[in-house]
């Protein structure tokens, strides 16, 4: 029900314009959950929709990938697409997730079915550990007694390991790909695992052909579309996300690491094993809140302009006349986040509106001389006994979207963002004028700048919004001026 592309939704009329070597065998996969669920229409007439008879197609192997918990449901795709003559491969998603006892009556029930050529178990979560891989493959065989395959996931980094473990308990089929090219943190990369396979002895391969090709294409590609294994993967295996949820959240740029570290904090609670776009939303948002805090910011900086210092680098390469100015000027200063390049003595306040942010700069908060500015009702229990010490001013913040509204106790944004956060302390203190300092912004092609343009917007449709100012350089479309304009 949407465009993808020629290989998510391939045809034998499009395969057969790809020059492919004869002696290839090809298989497609197709997820049984989309066909099952597909409203109105008959499961043998769906799969005879999607494919032609074996002897007519240039594909092989149909390979059905299906959650553990639809395998009763299977059935049907299993034996139309058995009928139109080709192998059958099963792919059990998500198999770390069920008990060994579910395990094996699965196996049992497949195995009753005749039906299938080859059973895959997939690490969908990257989780396992090798011993697991041991346990599930001597679990599966208590019921199946046909040939066994492993797809591997790399959230962990362990997709080789336990593909050479599943290989040294019998299991013969091993998925792998070139640069380890898979959704998210990726599959075995097929070069190392001929590599190690061709150290045992046992098989003859000539991996070395392979490497010009990872070398140079399949890196220009890995590049460019941002798959492999990486910390935030890591989390999704270990707390039990999907990892779609991480793929998502990186695609296009639009999260920066604070929101991605507190959307994975929001979901490892959730304790869903299955992807939902409203979920991703409302984990990117996180704590809910009221928006409202215990400080009122009325009339704090009446009548004295605020300079809002961000971390961009014009705030470093100008130091030294901002300091200037902050001495001859006397504005109050807010500084986002704690910038240990910045002397404290210059700073009014301390601000800080996003719980990740919170949560790294926390152990620095009890040290600090002057207040931070944070909304406490977003800050988890954990964080809240590490604050104990510092001067806090609780200013609300909610979110919605497309809103900006300003209130002396609390604000409403679109988004977490500590500059808007600080813009709307600024005008419920009454300030005269709003100057930013380091807020360099992005460039003008990075998805994240039509974002915040679109928040600048908001904020200047807001009834109290106050003039801001850039005075040093920034890509954002609000008024500049010069550090080093003597009129400012």
């Amino acid at each position: 029900n949407k465009f993808l592309g020629a290989f998510a939704y391939t045809t034998d009329e499009y395969l057969k314009t790809i020059n492919l070597p004869e002696n290839v065998i090809i298989s497609v996969m197709i997820n049984a959950s989309e066909i099952i669920e597909r409203k109105g229409y008959d499961i043998k007439d769906t799969v005879n929709q999607l494919f032609q008879r074996k002897e007519e197609s240039p594909v092989s192997i149909v390979r059905v990938a299906v959650h553990f918990k639809d395998v009763d449901s299977s059935y049907d795709i299993i034996n139309a697409l058995k009928s139109l003559g080709y192998s059958v491969f099963v792919n059990i998603m998500q198999v770390d997730s069920a008990g060994n006892d579910d395990i094996t009556k699965i196996s049992i029930l497949i195995e009753s079915w005749n039906l299938v050529d080859v059973l895959y178990f997939a690490d969908s979560f990257g989780s396992m550990e090798p011993n697991r891989v041991a346990e599930i493959v001597n679990t599966i065989s208590a019921g199946w007694k046909g040939r066994l395959g492993i797809h591997a996931h790399d959230n962990k980094g362990q997709s080789l390991q336990n593909t050479l473990k599943a290989e040294a308990c019998g299991v013969e089929y091993l998925d792998a790909t070139i640069c380890g090219m898979g959704r998210g943190a990726g599959n075995t990369k097929t070069e190392y695992l001929l590599a190690e396979l061709m150290q045992s002895g046992k098989y003859d391969y000539f991996p070395d052909a392979l490497y010009p090709l990872v070398l140079q294409e399949f890196y220009c590609l890995k590049k460019r579309y941002k798959w492999g294994e990486n910390i935030y993967y890591f989390l999704s295996a270990i707390y039990g996300i999907h990892p779609t949820y991480i793929q998502e959240m990186l695609g296009g740029d639009l999260y920066d690491t604070d929101q991605i570290l507190s959307a994975i904090n929001f979901l490892k609670e959730s304790n869903d094993s299955f992807y939902s776009l409203e979920k991703m939303l409302s984990a990117l948002v996180g704590i809910e809140g009221k928006g409202i805090g215990k400080w009122s910011a009325t009339d704090w900086a009446k009548d004295r302009d605020v300079l809002i210092l961000a971390p961009g680098p014009a705030l470093a390469n100008n130091i030294k006349a901002i300091q200037g100015y902050v001495k001859a000027k006397n504005p109050m200063v807010f500084c986002l986040n704690i910038n240990e390049s910045i002397p404290e003595e210059m700073i009014t306040a301390y601000v800080a509106c996003h719980e990740t942010r919170i949560l790294i700069e926390s152990d620095l908060y009890s040290k600090l001389k002057v207040p931070i500015i944070l909304p406490l009702e977003r800050v988890p229990e954990s964080i809240k006994i590490s604050l104990s010490s510092a001067e806090i001013l609780d200013y609300g913040l909610s979110l919605q979207k497309n809103k900006f509204e300003i209130k002396s106790n609390g604000t409403i944004l679109s988004k977490s963002l500590s500059i808007f956060y600080a813009i709307s302390i600024a005008c419920a203190s009454n300030a005269k004028r709003i100057l930013l300092a380091g807020a360099d912004g992005y460039e003008i092609s990075d998805p994240r700048y039509k974002e915040v343009v679109s928040i600048f917007e908001q904020y200047s449709e807001a009834e109290n919004a106050i003039p801001v100012k850039a005075i040093t350089k920034t890509t954002y479309p609000i008024e500049q001026r010069s550090i080093y304009d003597p009129t400012l």
